[in-house]
Order: C-alpha cells, then structure tokens, then sequence
C-alpha cells in the first residue's frame, strides 16, 4: 500500500526534508553563538568584578574606620576615668598627679591623631560612593540586555525546535511511502556522499555536483518518474519538476 502511493518526487522531498533539518540544527548552533550574548556576559562579569572589587575596599575601610573610632572610644573612657581620678581629691602626690595628666595629654594627641585618620577614610569613601552606585546600575544595565538575549534565544530556540519537530515528522510520513530499496540506497548513497543522496537534474547539470551531464548520457533522461544514476557523481537522480521548486522553498521557509 505504501508503494502504490510512491513519487519519484518523494525522494527529492525527503532529501529537502533532512537539509532543512540539517539548516535548522545549524540555526540553533548560531543563535546560541550570538557574540551579542556572549559580549553582554562578559561585560557584565568585567562589570560585577569591579563591583566585588569596589565594594571590598569599601568594606576594609569601613572596617579599619570602626576599629579606629573604638580605639577613640576606649581612649575616651580612659580620659574620663583619668579625669574622675584627678578632680576626686583623693590623689595627693603630686608625681601621680603628673602622671595622670600626661597620660590624658598622650590619649587626648593619640585621639587627635585618629580622628585625622577617621576623616580621612570617611572622605575616601565619600569619594568612592559615586562610582560604587554607577557601577551598581552598569550592572543593572547589562543584566537587563543578557535577560533580554536569552529571552530573545530562548524563543527562537522553541521556534527552531517546534519547527524541528515537524520536519521530522514530515519525514516519518514520506519514508512510509518510499519503497524499502529504494530507501536502503538512499541511506547508502547519503552515508557515502556527504549526505547528499539525490540530485535534481535540470538544463542538464547535477544539483548536487555542478556539473554537465554530457548529452550522450542527457538522451536517456527522458522520464520524470524514474530513478536515473548522474553518470559523474553516482548519486540518485531525477528529472526537474516545477513543483520542487514549491517544496523547497516551503521547506526554506
């Protein structure tokens, strides 16, 4: 039953049908080797490691500011205790005296010294503010192109894939109907010459090699339903139909 609704011209359309497969495989390889994705990942990365970097020394001086503004704080409770000591009244010698004036006089210049420092920190991160937020929002900037790429593959690839899909069903439906030795040399011929089993034969040249069938061969090509051999590639060949045309480019499409 399959045989008795066998064309010639299912040949060609399975042949179209495994290059448009073979096409749609190539598409997918290219959308998901969009340099545009791959340029917006990278800036991206470069963009969040100069965030990671910038924040971490933000962080240091955060840390180096806290541990000098306790160093104040202890030296303050220490002025405070010194002082206490001092207007108490209890203390009479006067080298003890002494000493707890120059020690409030050291803490007092220490302190002074420190919160130079501390200044000098909060005026660096002051500084660095600006560029840590511009930073934050180039990222926010390249996040949102990647998330937009891959939207933008992710549905091409279903697109590709649906289409994939029908082809191959497509396929199922014209094999069914390709009689099995023709198909077994079908199989052969596309294993052995580079996946190209049939050719077109039109204005006497091959589709498949390009070339002129000389006319001594050309006279015998005279029937559009019978399997011929090109007499220069070996491959299955078959006389022009117009309607090839129509399913190649439906295929194409």
């Amino acid at each position: 039953m399959g045989e008795e609704k066998f064309e010639i011209i299912d040949l060609v359309e399975l042949q179209a049908i495994e290059n448009a497969t073979s096409a749609r495989y190539a598409e997918i390889d290219k959308v998901k080797a969009d340099p545009r994705l791959a340029d917006a990942e990278k800036n991206l990365e470069v963009s969040r490691k100069k965030g990671e970097e910038k924040n971490s020394q933000f962080h240091e001086l955060d840390v180096k500011r806290k541990k000098l503004e306790d160093t104040v704080d202890t030296h303050e409770e220490k002025i405070k205790s010194n002082e206490k000591k001092l207007f108490s009244g209890t203390i009479t010698d006067p080298k003890e005296l002494s000493n707890y004036q120059e020690e409030i006089q050291v803490l007092n210049n220490s302190n002074s010294k420190l919160e130079d420092e501390i200044l000098e920190i909060m005026e660096e991160q002051d500084m660095a503010k600006p560029g840590i937020e511009a930073l934050k929002e180039e990222m926010v900037e390249f996040d949102s192109i990647v998330k937009r790429l891959r939207s933008e593959m992710d549905e091409k690839l279903e697109v590709l894939k649906h289409n994939i899909e029908g082809l191959k069903k497509r396929k199922e439906d014209v094999v069914l109907r390709i009689p099995g030795d023709y198909l077994k040399k079908y199989n052969d011929l596309k294993t052995k010459k580079s996946g190209i089993a049939v050719s077109v034969i039109k204005d006497n040249f091959c589709s498949a090699c390009n070339m002129e069938i000389p006319s001594i061969e050309t006279e015998r090509f005279v029937d559009s339903d019978e399997v011929y051999k090109c007499p220069i590639c070996g491959r299955m060949s078959v006389l022009y139909r117009p309607e090839m045309d129509d399913i190649k480019k439906e295929l194409e499409s």
